[in-house]
């Protein structure tokens, strides 16, 4: 379970801000919307997070952070000597902080309820500081913390402590490195980041097939899944009766005897996996069997929702986090909130899973979905940067207002403030 992110200096993140899905545990919030918080050792954690801002606020940003303590943590390894780490993305609009270090704070749990605190603090191709606490038996312990090259180790630490160290390069982090050590609690910690969250913050229609295809080897495998695909592809509305998929060959691709391998690589591992969908067949009024399209036929909704709908049904399916930015994007409003009524439903998620995206739908800023805790804003201060706070923040603002409306009247900020536009236009 994901717990908090704090983010500093990233991209435009200049001070220390922090997403946070920590439920606030007050008499006034005990009974608001009962199925959207994981109760755990008597605090409440949150199912869902959305994130609202006026364009270019920071929105994206901080969906970013994930993709990039993700990464960090998965790649990190694989960097060569002196390689800069590719994560590096500093505040540029300020000369104080243009060379310091990226500095990210993560808390979870693993999937055995354990809780982390993984700290790292890095500059464009070395690691300045990285540690890991955790808490065995209700308070805190240090697992390792690095200053630079110096390392100092907890009681609980029990693995390999020379040989790692001494094949770590400035620019990779141990607990990357670690990952192949089988290293008690330090594992626990490293698949959090492998296989417990997944950040997509790409919307592009190439995007939504690539993952697709990446995806479809789970529908090849699991039949559940594929079925679960249909179920919400139909629940959807989008006449899609049926789906299938087809693993081709190899052989089965014609391509010039000219192209690079290289190339035909690519192109093989692009479009391996042919999807299809069946629509009914009619004659009139009368039904007389099925047609198939391929999946690059359909619109780019459908197409996104497919999309969606794999990561979704994935990560409700085995727990953890998932973070989407412009969730809705190509989606219809509709759609948007039964994706999200997913993670609240206890039925539909037994294992907890989270999900965080940012949105312009006003649509869903709506108290019978979410939680005053659970409603970002995103806003930029005048000399860039952005800041963070949640609707629950705000003095005066009760859980029966009408969250869309006072919004939109500026009453939480995080708005476009729209000049008149006065255009000299000419006719040639």
């Amino acid at each position: 379970m994901f717990i908090s992110l704090k983010i500093k200096n990233f991209r435009s993140i200049r001070e220390s801000v922090m997403i946070d899905m920590t439920g606030i545990n007050r008499k006034s919030f005990a009974e608001d919307h009962p199925g959207n918080v994981i109760e755990f050792n008597g605090d409440y954690f949150l199912k869902s997070l959305i994130l609202y801002g006026r364009n270019a606020s920071g929105k994206s940003n901080i969906l970013k952070a994930f993709t990039a303590i993700g990464n960090l943590v998965n790649q990190s390894d694989k960097l060569k000597h002196e390689q800069k780490i590719p994560a590096y993305e500093p505040y540029l609009f300020d000369k104080k902080y243009i060379n310091e270090p990226v500095e990210f704070e993560i808390i979870f749990t693993d999937r055995i309820n354990i809780k982390f605190k993984f700290e790292v603090k890095y500059t464009a191709n070395k690691i300045k500081y990285e540690s890991l606490y955790f808490y065995p038996k209700g308070s805190i312990a240090k697992l390792y913390e690095r200053e630079g090259d110096e390392f100092t180790f907890g009681d609980y630490y029990t693995g390999d402590k020379k040989s790692i160290q001494s094949n770590l390069l400035k620019n990779q982090l141990f607990l990357s490195k670690s990952a192949q050590s089988n290293i008690p609690y330090l594992k626990e910690a490293f698949l959090f980041f492998s296989q417990d969250f997944f950040a997509s913050t790409i919307h592009d229609s190439e995007y939504d097939q690539h993952l697709v295809q990446i995806l479809s080897e789970d529908m090849l495998k699991d039949v559940e899944a594929m079925e679960n695909v249909k179920c919400l592809l139909k629940a959807a509305d989008t006449n899609i009766v049926d789906i299938s998929v087809n693993k081709k060959s190899p052989s089965e691709f014609k391509l010039p005897n000219n192209i690079p391998e290289e190339i035909r690589k690519n192109i093989i591992e692009r479009f391996r996996y042919e999807v299809k969908t069946k629509h009914t067949l009619f004659d009139s009024d009368k039904v007389i069997g099925e047609e198939s399209l391929n999946i690059e036929n359909e619109s780019l909704g459908t197409r996104k929702l497919l999309a969606v709908s794999l990561l979704i049904l994935s990560t409700l399916s085995e727990g953890g986090l998932i973070i989407i930015d412009e969730l809705d994007k190509s989606l219809h409003p509709l759609l948007t909130k039964m994706i999200i009524n997913l993670f609240h439903s206890q039925k539909n998620n037994p294992f907890n899973a989270q999900l965080i995206f940012a949105t312009h739908d006003i649509s869903l800023l709506d108290n019978d979905i979410f939680r005053r805790d659970q409603v970002y804003f995103v806003d930029k201060e005048y000399q860039g940067n952005s800041i963070l706070y949640r609707l629950s923040d705000l003095k005066g603002v009760r859980k029966d207002v009408p969250y869309d409306k006072w919004y939109l009247s500026g009453r939480f900020g995080a708005i476009p403030v729209i000049a008149d536009v006065d255009l000299q236009l000419k006719r040639n």
